[in-house]
This record gives C-alpha cells, structure tokens and sequence, in this order.
C-alpha cells in the first residue's frame, strides 16, 4: 500500500487471547456482524491468537505473532483488545498507526464486584485497546517488545518506538461497549500490583540508554502454533475470515516477572 492508498487495503485483525470465553462469545458475533454490514466494505481476517497456559500471559509477544501470521495476507493490522466491541468505530485504512478507541474506553473498574474504583485512561495518547497500523510502520519499529509478561506497559513501550523513529499518528473518536473484567495492573484498592511495578521496571530498564532498544519485536520472537482451527462461534457466515491459533513461545520471563505474577494470582484466588 502507498501513503493515502485505501482501495482494496486488506485488514488483518489481531486478538491476544487467554481465557476470556465469556468476551470472546460476545466479541466474536458483534465484530463480524459490524464489519460485515459497513459501506464500503473492507476485506478483512481476524486471528485469535491465545496463548498456552502456563507462563504468565504476553499480550505483546501476542500480537506479534498474530501480525507475523497473517502479514503475507494484508496491508494493514488492526491489534485489537477482546474485551471492546464497537458500536461506532472507523475501521478503514490508516497510513499511519491511528488508534480507533475513544468513547468506552474513559474509565474501567479495577475489580468488578469487588471494588468500587475505577482506573482511568488518557485519551489523548493510549495506544491500546484498538489500534489500526499498516504492516509497513509495524516491520519499521520492529512490532512490539516481547519482554512484557504478566500485566502492562507493551503499548508504553510500543507508543515510544514509533516517537522516538518520528513517525507521525492519528487517532479516530470510535465509540466502544467495553467488557468489565479484573484489571491485573491494580490491586482491587487501585494501587500498583506486583506485576505493574515488576514492569515498569523492565521498561525503565530497556529505555535507560536514552535510545531505541535493539533485537526485540519481530525479529527476536521465537514461537510455535500448536493448533489452528475455524473461529465461528455465533456467525453464520464465517467465509473462514475467522481463525483461533494456539501458540507456544520460545522464551521465558524474568524470575520476578514470574514471582510477581504468581503473587498476583494467589490474592486474586485467595492463596496463601
């Protein structure tokens, strides 16, 4: 694709995904049949990308291997969060990385059922939750950092390496019905959890030279896809644009990446 070209762009959608049935019952129906009904349309895939249990969750190694199987089939990805479904959102060609998420997205429980705060999100500069980048910036700032697990900071990390290469963004007001779910970076009293401040650290770490760090992203993931199937769950005419692809990483967290979020489950289960 060339700059401001949208005809005949093809969108890949990527879900990092782990155990979120629930949202993902709901996801799956509601985006294919908004996609499906828009003027003009848009030739578009999506790919669930779940991760095995096991290691704590990696949503940026997530999205980059959901981007790295679906590249050769598209022009631009749209990495996108399971739990926002739209209700009015531009999902249309973007030559440059444009969030779409805005209304929906203002403020979120911490611990539904559990708590009553709330954490809230700055508009004007998240690059999460649904973020539209063509595949040609995605090889240019290498994609995500694979260094993440656990809860947070892959979209700080990801925000920066496309500033630091000066490369320009947008951002579309699409209004979004969010899917209330336990946030893993706060504890249910809305301070820091172990995972947070274990992350925070990684990244102040990667960043600490003042320059781009090298050989993580794209280039550095290592995984491997342990079952491919159809994702068609509530559609009734997949057209096999839906797909759920289980994978396996090739790398491991740092030791109190892992303690921390081990430490993080035990509270939320109520574990000694």
């Amino acid at each position: 694709m060339t700059t401001g070209d949208s005809a005949g762009a093809r969108l890949h959608i990527v879900v990092p995904y782990r155990d979120r049935e629930s949202h993902l019952r709901q996801f799956v129906p509601r985006v294919s049949a908004y996609l499906d009904r828009l003027v003009p349309r848009i030739d578009y895939r999506v790919t669930i990308v779940e991760q095995e249990a096991g290691l704590p969750f990696n949503r940026g190694a997530l999205k980059n291997a959901g981007f790295l199987l679906g590249e050769g089939r598209s022009d631009y990805v749209c990495l996108h969060d399971v739990d926002y479904l739209p209700v009015d959102a531009d999902y249309s060609w973007a030559d440059c990385p444009t969030p779409i998420l805005w209304y929906g997205a203002e403020q979120r429980p911490v611990a539904p059922g559990v708590s009553e705060h709330t954490v809230t999100t700055n508009l004007e500069s998240t690059m999460g939750g649904a973020l539209l980048v063509p595949n040609a910036v995605m090889r240019q700032v290498d994609g995500y950092s694979n260094a993440y697990w656990g809860w947070g900071y892959e979209d700080f990390d990801f925000a920066l390496r496309i500033r630091a290469r000066r490369i320009a963004t947008g951002r579309r007001k699409g209004r979004f019905l969010p899917l209330d779910h336990r946030n893993d970076g706060f504890t249910p009293d809305a301070a820091p959890s172990p995972i947070s401040l274990v992350n925070r650290r990684v990244f102040q770490e990667l960043w600490s030279a003042g320059r781009i760090p090298a050989g993580d992203g794209l280039s550095s993931l290592s995984f491997d896809v342990l079952e491919r199937s159809p994702c068609d769950a509530g559609i009734e005419d997949a057209q096999g644009r839906w797909e759920i692809v289980r994978v396996r990483f090739n790398h491991a967290p740092r030791q109190d990446q892992a303690e921390a979020d081990r430490s993080g489950a035990d509270a939320r289960t109520g574990r000694a």
